[in-house]
């Protein structure tokens, strides 16, 4: 077996710290992206729950479009720890009654507006 000369000497260890350290920027890269997915991912849910609470206080409000006035307030909702807070705008306006409902919570926050235009009852 021939014996490696100085310059050689510990080339194979270099070779395979250089391969780990390849290795270990690769592995970075697959978690960033795992951890960019899954906050989207988390963040698309939360948006989906505040857009549905959105969606029913919308339809509360404009069932009762005579009644319904500008308002600030929070509500409770299943699924969320803190509560939401909700806001109703009111135009009325040549027999319309044009409803504005804005919902905003979960975490990250979220903000979801919707808007809606009734018929004013006679």
């Amino acid at each position: 077996m021939p014996v490696p000369c100085r310059e050689e000497r510990g080339s194979a260890l270099v070779e395979a710290l250089v391969a780990l350290v390849l290795i270990a920027i690769a592995g970075l890269v697959v978690a960033t992206a795992a951890v960019a997915g899954l906050r989207a991912t988390h963040r698309a849910a939360t948006l989906a729950r505040v857009t549905g609470v959105a969606e029913r206080e919308l339809a509360l409000a404009a069932s009762a479009a005579a009644i319904v006035a500008d308002g600030t307030t929070t509500i409770g909702a299943p699924g969320f720890v803190d509560p939401l807070s909700r806001v109703t705008a009111v135009e009325r306006a040549d027999g319309l009654v044009r409803i504005t409902v804005a919902v905003a919570g979960g975490w990250p926050r979220e903000r979801v507006v919707l808007a809606t235009s009734v018929v004013a009852p006679p």
